[in-house]
């Protein structure tokens, strides 16, 4: 039963270093969304602060240039119903191009910056821990299914073959309880009515 104690430690290794790959993808993942999240919040609050300053700049500027052209033409009135009408050819060109100049940047930006790319972390502990990770869960599959031992005689391969097979059952034993417990939980069993 030495091969079925050694399997068993085996399949615990791995299902720890399953557990801490698991974590290291969480961990990933909340890194990754603080940055983006962290990008669109600042663009935000840069566009926000712009529009604000912006259109507090064109309304001064829109009462200036009132002013002055209502003193060229010798009514005030006369000079904003110019400024009105210069807003409002200003505005139906922006509404003219304003897939070109609004909607295609900004579904650029926010394309450009949810999709996932192979290095999407900056963030390299975090990428090397996930690295190591993954090389320690593949190198503890592989010892798990290739044993680098020969055995000594035909009973011990029996012996390894039959633990191997115990193991087996075991986890498909373990995996089916697991599956009937999450079925439990998130589906309903129907009971006929007698």
């Amino acid at each position: 039963m030495f091969g079925f104690a050694d399997t068993k430690r085996q399949m615990q290794d791995l299902l720890t270093e399953s557990r801490s790959y698991v974590g290291l993808q969480k961990k990933a993942l909340l890194v990754e969304t603080r940055d983006k999240l962290s990008a669109i919040l600042s663009k935000l609050a840069i566009a926000v602060v712009c529009l604000v300053l912006g259109g507090m700049v064109l309304l001064f500027f829109s009462f200036f240039l009132a002013y002055i052209l209502g003193h060229l033409l010798g009514s005030t009135a006369w000079g904003f119903a110019c400024v009105t009408a210069i807003v409002l050819v200003l505005l139906f060109v922006f509404w003219h191009f304003r897939t070109q100049w609004v909607i295609i940047p900004i579904t650029n930006m926010m394309f450009n910056l949810f999709t996932v790319d192979e290095t999407p972390l900056d963030s390299e502990q975090v990428n090397e821990e996930l690295r190591q990770s993954r090389t320690r869960m593949a190198s503890g599959f592989s010892q798990m299914m290739h044993t680098t031992q020969k055995p000594a005689n035909q009973v011990e391969l029996m012996s390894n073959w039959m633990s191997r097979g115990f193991a087996a059952y075991e986890g498909l034993r373990i995996g089916l309880s697991v599956i009937r417990a999450i079925g439990n939980i998130f589906g309903r069993k129907r009971r006929r009515k007698r």
